[in-house]
This record gives C-alpha cells, structure tokens and sequence, in this order.
C-alpha cells in the first residue's frame, strides 16, 4: 500500500525513450591550415615576426607528421602519439602555473594545454619565442605565467607586451556580439565564430586550461558563444558555446564561469538560457556529452530544481499521473536527461513511483532566497 504522502506520481512507462546516448570523440588528421593556426597564435603582439618564420616551421612539422626519420623517432609509435595529443592539447598534468588575467587577477590553472607552445621546443607560440621557462627544462610546468587579456582572451608571455595591449583593446569599449538577454545585473551577448574568429579562438584556447574535456580551438566558425558580462562592464565572466550542425540537436557544447567569478551561479543562468533558446525553437534538447564532471555537478543542480519545482509547485502539481513525455515537454529536458537526475534524487520506487517526499526534502535543502528561476523573460532580447 502507497501512503497518500509518500507518492504524488506514477510514471508511465514510455515507448518513445530515446536510446543512450553515446559521445564518440573525433580526431581530425593534422593539415595544413591547423599547423598555420597553430604557429599563428603565441605571442600576439609578434604576429609579423612570426610569420617570417612560419614555411620553415610548416615544412619540418609536415614532415615530421608524415613519419620521416627524425633523430631515430621518426617512426615511434609512442613519439608519433605523444604528438598527436600535443596537437590537441591533451596532457596528463598542468604545463602553465598561473594565469594573469587582466591588470588585477591572478590564478591558478587546472589542467595543462599543449596547444599554446611550438611541440619542439615547449616554448610560447613558434621557436623565437622567449617564454618564461622554469629553470630545469624538465619540470613540470612549461612557462609560469601566461598573460592573458580579459577582453579579448590574446594572450602572451611578456609582462611589457601585455600592459601595452591592455592599454589600447578595443574590446574594453565596446564589446562583441549581439546582446540577447539584459536585467538589471547582467548581460548575455550572441558572438558567431564566423564573424570574430580570432577572439572565439582565444577563448577557446583559454578555456582548455580550466576544461579536460576541450578539444574544440580553431574551427569555431559553426559555433555560437554566448558570453555573460556584468552590467556597466565590458568584461566576459563565463559563456557557453553552441554547434549550430549539431546531429543530436544539441543546445550547449561547453559551459565555464571563469574562476574569478564563480560561486554567482552565473553556471546555473548560462544553462537555464540555453535552454530557453531550445524552447523558443521548439526543440526539445540538452547539453553535448559526455559533461566534465563541474559540468555534470551543475546540470544536475538545475535539472533538479526544474523537476522539483513543476512536480511540487508547478504545472504538475495537481496531476495524478505524469508521463515522461510530459515531464520532457513542461521542461525542455530530454527524457534521459530526466531519468538520470531521479535516479540522482533517489526518488524512484517501486513500479516507476515518484516519491514526493523525496522532492520535497530536496527543494527545502536547497532553497533559496529569491526567484527559483535567474532568467526573467521580460529581459529576453531574442528577435533572431
């Protein structure tokens, strides 16, 4: 016997469950435009005298790449791995020590990149680079500082060449994109990769150093960013990233709140307002996976609270059975999307009950002052 107070739900088993979805990661071969880009970027106040030095740099990588001898290794298995993962920035452990962002902010990183650096000889960008390398070649971190602008995300290993930047960054008057969501506290601009490749790729290279899970740098023209600022500032606190060719009709490729703004639940209002896209499309979505782990942490909070709040208070409040086609079109969610997060509530009993009391000592832990929601449509700004 279910007890009046211990049940509010019965869900309907569904013959529309959409299978598990699977992530298969893809690695493109190298070619010629991805070695360009890569020793494009480095110092970005040398861009001139790096190009002179970029043919010679191209044909030795090309080659290299092919599996000509080099040194002995030209055709080691192990060696030609190592550089394959160095391309796309995959290392087991932190290269940089720290991050200067902006005139005022300084932190650590979290996880290493070897996009940043000539594969050869770790340093900034190509081979005439001085970066700031520890003393003993062999250490663990490549360079100690990395300078980064927090306007327009370029970046360089020099504290003079980076003052002289911050000085005059067009970014810090006007900043990019079209603005799409505007309260009271903050703004949400649209920035296509098509139209401001360079600084979509900055960021990208940036947001390597605090995601494990990045391997998306230069092909950002299909992409969409859509970055939060402060209101009053021209200064980007955390965005999220859209493939507009999505197969899986995905409404979010990565999310960050950058570490100097965290813990405002900027994650939370990033997530809620790709998913309010999805709705005024009509697509039921979510986010591409796998999800790094902070990543799974945040989504399972606003899934959460979502599913609390319409089952407990909101439109289906009052019904006696709900389906899980029903739940996925009040919330936007995808039906697997909703089954991990009851199972994450550990609220599922026998015969596919929900239990009520579950979801009710759940919101009450975590609620908090204000609004459920931290998107108000009387601020949407969407006419495209």
């Amino acid at each position: 016997m279910v007890l009046p107070h211990q049940v509010l739900f019965y869900l309907k088993q569904s013959e529309h469950v959409a299978p598990e979805r699977q992530y298969t990661e893809i690695i493109h071969s190298f070619d010629i435009q991805g070695c360009r880009l890569f020793f494009f970027f480095g110092s970005f106040l040398s861009w001139k005298r790096m190009a002179g030095s970029v043919g010679q740099s191209l044909t030795a990588t090309t080659q290299r790449l092919k599996g000509k001898k080099n040194g002995g290794k030209g055709k080691n298995k192990s060696s030609k791995k190592a550089r394959k993962e160095m391309l796309y920035g995959i290392l087991n452990e932190k290269n940089i020590k720290q991050i200067q962002f902006g005139v005022s902010k300084r932190f650590p990183t979290w996880y290493g990149s070897a996009v940043y650096f000539d594969p050869e000889t770790k340093r900034l960008g190509c081979s005439e680079s001085k970066s700031q390398l520890c003393s003993n070649f062999n250490d663990q971190y490549w360079l100690d500082t990395l300078f980064v602008c927090e306007y327009c995300f370029k970046y360089t290993d020099n504290r003079a060449r980076f003052v002289a930047h911050a000085a005059v960054c067009p970014f810090q008057y006007r900043a990019p994109g079209k603005i799409k969501y505007k309260s009271p506290e903050y703004t949400i601009r649209r920035v296509k990769g098509s139209k401001y490749q360079l600084f979509c790729q900055c960021l990208c290279l940036f947001t390597k150093l605090f995601l494990d899970n990045k391997s998306m740098y230069f092909k950002v023209d299909h992409y969409e960013f859509y970055i939060v600022y402060e209101n009053g500032s021209a200064k980007p606190m955390g965005f999220f990233s859209k493939d507009l060719v999505s197969y899986q009709q995905n409404n979010l490729a990565c999310v960050l709140t950058f570490p100097p703004y965290q813990r405002r639940g900027l994650g939370l209002l990033l997530i809620e307002f790709s998913y309010k896209l999805s709705q005024l499309e009509g697509v039921i979505s979510g986010p591409e996976v796998p999800l790094s782990p902070f990543g799974l942490i945040g989504y399972l909070k606003y899934w959460s609270q979502i599913l609390c709040w319409h089952l407990i208070e909101g439109d289906l409040a009052h019904c006696d059975k709900v389906s899980l086609e029903d739940l996925s079109i009040v919330t936007g969610m995808r039906v697997s999307d909703i089954i991990l997060t009851l199972k994450h509530l550990n609220c599922i009993g026998e015969n596919n009950q929900i239990y009520l009391q579950s979801l009710s000592t759940w919101l009450k832990s975590h609620r908090t002052k204000g609004n459920w929601f931290k998107l108000q449509d009387e601020y949407l700004l969407i006419d495209d």
